[in-house]
């Protein structure tokens, strides 16, 4: 048997590490912050010393995968910032967009109540930069088109309670287990009913 090349040990790694940020997501849905090293490598149905090798602490591994939870994001919405013009319309997409990846990528769900939540479950600021970041790939461009698109002269404020109200939909559905009451399209049809567009 041949050894692997380069390129089959960086394809391994990559596969390893996903099935690890997989399983951390799982089981921070049901511990939270309390999440174990070991209690990730038994729902990865891996050695405890194979996602140390990766990780050396929870933390590390929760900021690899919230990182990696934020590139998913961009990458969902980006439709929503490409293929629609301002206005009301583009702020729609993007939060049906936002809201169904959110609903179907536990670790975006993760992200995005962390940053609800101001990340006060993580210690220090390990996550001031990831914020930034949020803030400038998603959270702004969406207060954008608050601003281009409706009749609202408190944009942020308007983008913070649609925020509020993806998240909290997203949170019911995961946590309680109330996908059947209301579709995606319903909640965001609800959201939207009572936001006027702006005059053209």
């Amino acid at each position: 048997m041949s050894p692997r090349t380069k390129e089959q040990n960086e394809a391994i790694r990559e596969m390893r590490m996903n099935q690890i940020m997989n399983a951390a997501a799982a089981v921070y849905l049901e511990q939270g912050i309390q999440l174990e090293i070991r209690d990730v490598a038994v729902r990865a149905e891996l050695g405890y010393g194979t996602v140390y090798h990766y990780y050396k602490n929870k933390h590390m591994l929760l900021e690899d995968m919230l990182w990696d939870a934020l590139d998913r994001t961009e990458l969902a919405i980006r439709p929503a910032l490409t293929e629609h013009d301002n206005g009301v319309l583009q702020a729609e997409v993007f939060s049906n967009l936002l809201l169904r990846t959110c609903m179907e990528d536990s670790s975006v769900f993760i992200l995005l109540k962390s940053v609800a939540d101001n990340f006060h479950h993580f210690p220090g600021n390990r996550f001031s930069k990831l914020f930034a970041e949020f803030q400038a790939r998603i959270y702004l461009p969406f207060v954008n088109m608050i601003r281009e698109g409706t009749a609202s002269d408190t944009p942020e404020k308007m983008a913070n309670l649609i925020f509020g109200s993806l998240v909290g939909y997203a949170t019911l559905n995961i946590h309680h287990h109330m996908r059947e009451e209301m579709g995606v399209q319903d909640i965001i049809d609800l959201i939207f009913s009572g936001i006027p567009a702006k005059e053209r």
